[in-house]
């Protein structure tokens, strides 16, 4: 690799946007690398990436070597089966920060659910950031996070008021983080709060490759001023998960994960004989509402 690395801060088609630790510049995707995208059904180039670059004046550099990921974040998108594509929104982060608000809009801890099993699935560990605190009582805001029940750190914060920011901070300090979250939750706003210079260094970017204003269509990485960067990636409406197995959904709640192994291979904790979550769920090691959400994660991936 190159020295220093250098990291993919933005995809914007055939070209990146690199960042070496302390500025920006552009590079092309070598046309080898972009006769095997062609062919693929997963994005070859995603942020966060490491690569190696070639020289090529008098025109920007290449990239010709990306680096195997140690951690991906992905979700399917476009048509299922042949067609379908996956994703990648970022890449080689050690942790993916799921973003909700307690209101405006509703909490809803099923798409923690599977933001976490993509977390998971990718080797990122999840961190719940419960926005908009300040839009209902501590009482609200607990039995929300109480209602997310998946073993993952849970931190109230609020734009707004700047509450539990520095909690927030702390733990994205000298790690490399993914900003993840339903549309309107307020992830921009709490990006703007965790890097001051989020405005100067989109500037940056943009005056480099003429694109214009920063718009939150694409993932893009920021570096934290205490150490560390945080990728910022679209709000979306839906998480398809694409393919999931029944253990995936499982191992999203450990009480269900974490159970004696049931008397089938494969066992889906529905009506199976010999089922030990069926079994927890009469003498109450695993929680009414743990198993409400499981099955409710489990249809919603048989209907994808």
């Amino acid at each position: 690799m190159t020295n220093p690395p250098l990291i993919v801060a933005q995809v914007l088609g055939q070209t990146a946007i690199l960042w070496d630790g302390s500025s920006h510049r552009e590079a092309l995707l070598a046309g080898r690398l972009k006769s095997a995208a062609s062919g693929s059904r997963v994005t070859t180039l995603a942020v966060g990436d490491r690569v190696e670059i070639e020289e090529a004046p008098p025109g920007p550099p290449r990239i010709v070597v990306i680096a195997p990921r140690e951690t991906r974040l992905e979700r399917s998108a476009g048509a299922h089966g042949p067609h379908s594509r996956t994703q990648v929104i970022a890449a080689n982060a050690s942790q993916a920060v799921i973003v909700a608000s307690l209101h405006e809009p509703s909490f809803r801890p099923g798409l923690v659910d599977r933001w976490s099993l993509l977390a998971r699935r990718g080797g990122m560990t999840p961190l719940l950031a419960l926005n908009k605190a300040d839009l209902g009582t501590e009482e609200e805001a607990r039995r929300a996070v109480a209602e997310a029940c998946i073993p993952l750190e849970a931190i109230r914060v609020s734009a707004a008021t700047g509450f539990g920011i520095e909690d927030l901070r702390r733990q994205l300090i000298g790690h490399a983080s993914v900003l993840v979250g339903h549309s309107g939750v307020g992830k921009s706003s709490l990006l703007r709060l965790l890097v001051p210079n989020a405005d100067a260094a989109t500037a940056e970017v943009s005056a480099k490759n003429q694109k214009g204003r920063h718009t939150t269509s694409s993932s893009r990485l920021y570096s934290l001023p205490e150490g560390g960067y945080l990728i910022d990636t679209p709000g979306v409406r839906s998480v398809v998960l694409g393919e999931t197995d029944v253990s995936e959904a499982a191992d999203v709640f450990p009480e269900i994960g974490n159970a004696p192994p049931c008397r089938f291979r494969g066992c889906t904790h529905r009506m199976e004989p010999g089922c030990t979550v069926l079994e927890g769920l009469k003498n109450g090691t695993v929680p009414q509402i743990v198993y409400a959400r499981y099955r409710k994660l489990l249809e919603e991936v048989e209907v994808e």
